[in-house]
């Protein structure tokens, strides 16, 4: 037997046995033959024509059906790509054990199921230990697809389960294109967490994107305590939430680089499609629930027993039952308890007498119905009197940032959600997106409007006011609100007012007039709130005058209107009522 160094040549003949190539790192060594034997530390190789060569494990890998798979040890540089050809990652496979690759580049770790990808490169598992990888039992087959693996997340966004399951899923691959990169999932989690896998273009480590969907003031506390990059709420943070972040030196929530309106929802009273009911007031909806009205005959709807639908939890039930029956809750025990608005909306679905409520994303084909408020308003279940503001249960959707936050994707993703770019994904989910449409009827609504809550003849002069001020005009979507006595404006005017100017910068909109116009609650006296109104107006239009991109507004015909408490949206009887009322209007024509 001649040796040199570590590879030993034998000089004798062998039965053949399957073929294999043993591989150097550097590409110096390259054996190929067929395998004799391996004993952990040295592979037996028979060469055509000179015979058996001893060469040790450490220095090669091997390659080839005859490989056994004991002698693969992961650590050389590798290539996956997925089936598709899509999506690649390269770097040093640590790891490949039950048909699970894991491979390292930089700081980032990938793993990946060897059904999912192909494997290219010198450190790939022999072809034949691939193939007994891919043959996993039955057993097996469950266990792996029921344990995904969880990527490390770069991204962390926590909060409201309809804004994480509906609506941010759909702004993925549009984000992609703004990171230059392309992306893959959801890959989803138990507790209903999902994983979106972004690979650059260009190369490099892929960025993940991890969305977890339960309740919005969970989100806001994993925001606070440091777990979340942004939270998703249907709701505003409590002042507890506010000064918990404010005290870490984190900002303010409620600031307009921090809170990002993205759109607006409302929580509509919802029937079957064959129920000719079109509205209800409140106190016919407390009677429904308490059971003093059990059958559709007694508001004016078929002989049909009446089966009321509510949610046993998130802020749906909150908005509706605070509304209609106070801080209290006393439904009937025939009441069915739902557990997500999916539920609520197969219930409604399924049974012509049903009543519930569902968010707009959720009323799949059912039919939302008017409410009559107790002062005599009726408020519309009309996608334009969402968009305004003006259900009476509507709400605003969200995501919330601290001012710490050092990741450039963060601001880059709640920039992108605000603008008009992703208003047709805000659409697609369900919700009510942010950009303006023009209502040509509201002029009428607005006169009968008019001679709510007031005394007879205040209420024809204020008719005459709408009448004669805006006649020929149609209304926007976009409306303006106000604290009491005060002209701030929050972080959705702001951004509202961003997109008014691109609006009336449309050349089909250069020979209209804009109206800006003034509306009141009902506290303090009516002349007060006339000047009140006015001044909100006019102070809207020099924000819009003064509008960094107002440039081409410079000879647009602009004017203002002052409407005092005419035309209520919403009851003055409460805080919620008179914060709809303080608005300003804009109307065209």
């Amino acid at each position: 037997m001649l040796t040199t160094g570590m590879v030993s040549l034998l000089i004798s003949s062998v039965a053949l046995a399957d073929q294999i190539s043993l591989r150097s790192d550097d590409g110096l060594l390259n054996i190929e033959g067929e395998f004799v034997s391996f004993d952990g530390e040295e592979y037996v190789v028979h060469v055509p024509g000179l015979g058996e060569m001893r060469v040790m494990s450490s220095l090669v890998a091997c390659f080839g059906p005859g490989c056994p798979d004991e002698a693969f040890e992961p650590g050389g540089q590798v290539t996956l790509a997925t089936k598709d050809g899509a999506h690649s990652f390269s770097g040093q496979l640590i790891d490949f054990t039950d048909g699970v690759f894991t491979v390292q580049s930089a700081n980032s770790v990938l793993t990946a199921n060897v059904d999912q990808v192909t494997c290219t490169g010198i450190g790939c598992p022999p072809p034949e230990l691939l193939a007994s990888s891919m043959n996993l039992t039955e057993e097996d087959e469950v266990v792996e697809e029921s344990t995904p693996v969880r990527l490390p997340a770069d991204l962390v966004m926590v909060g409201s389960d309809n804004v994480g399951e509906d609506l941010m899923p759909l702004v993925m691959e549009p984000f992609a294109e703004i990171l230059n990169a392309t992306v893959s999932g959801p890959v989803e989690f138990p507790d209903d967490i999902a994983q979106f896998v972004f690979m650059p273009i260009s190369g490099g480590a892929p960025f993940v994107i991890e969305i977890e969907s339960n309740d919005s003031e969970i989100g806001i506390d994993r925001l606070i305590d440091g777990t979340a990059d942004i939270a998703m709420a249907s709701g505003p943070p409590d002042q507890n939430q506010i000064a918990a972040l404010a005290a870490q030196g984190r900002g303010n929530l409620l600031d307009a680089s921090q809170e990002y309106i993205v759109g607006v929802d409302s929580v509509l009273m919802t029937v079957h499609t064959s129920n000719p009911v079109d509205a209800l007031s409140r106190q016919r909806l407390v009677q429904i629930y308490t059971d003093e009205i059990v059958n559709w005959s007694q508001v004016g709807g078929a002989n049909l027993q009446i089966m009321p639908g509510a949610r046993d939890g998130g802020s749906a039930r909150r908005n509706f039952e605070n509304w209609a029956f106070g801080q209290g809750r006393d439904l009937s025990p025939g009441t069915a308890e739902l557990d997500k608005g999916r539920d609520m909306r197969e219930f409604v679905q399924d049974n012509p007498g049903a009543i519930g409520y569902s968010i707009s994303d959720n009323i799949g084909d059912t039919k939302p119905i008017d409410l009559i408020l107790d002062c005599g308003v009726v408020t519309e279940a009309t996608p334009f009197k969402s968009k305004a503001e003006e259900y009476l249960l509507g709400r605003r959707i969200r995501l919330y940032v601290d001012n710490q936050n050092p990741k450039p994707e963060v601001q880059q993703l709640v920039s992108f959600m605000v603008s008009p770019a992703a208003d047709p994904y805000v659409a697609e989910s369900g919700y009510f997106s942010l950009g303006i449409v023009e209502d040509d009827r509201a002029l009428a609504r607005l006169s009968d409007a008019a001679l709510i809550g007031q005394p007879a003849s205040t209420g024809r002069a204020a008719r005459r006011d709408v009448q004669t001020q805006l006649v020929g005009a149609s209304r926007l979507s976009l409306t303006i609100r106000f604290d009491t006595d005060e002209f701030a404006l929050d972080s959705k005017a702001l951004r509202d007012l961003d997109r008014l100017v691109n609006y009336m910068g449309r050349p089909e909109n250069a020979d209209r007039e804009f109206i800006f116009v003034g509306f009141a609650d009902t506290v303090g006296q009516y002349v007060y709130n006339t000047q009140l109104s006015r001044n909100r107006a006019q102070q809207v239009l020099q924000r819009v005058q003064s509008h960094a991109n107002a440039g081409p507004l410079r000879y647009m015909n602009m004017s203002t209107v002052g409407l005092s408490e005419a035309g209520p949206v919403s009851c003055n009887d409460d805080a919620y009522g008179r914060s709809r009322n303080r608005r300003v209007e804009v109307w065209v024509r």
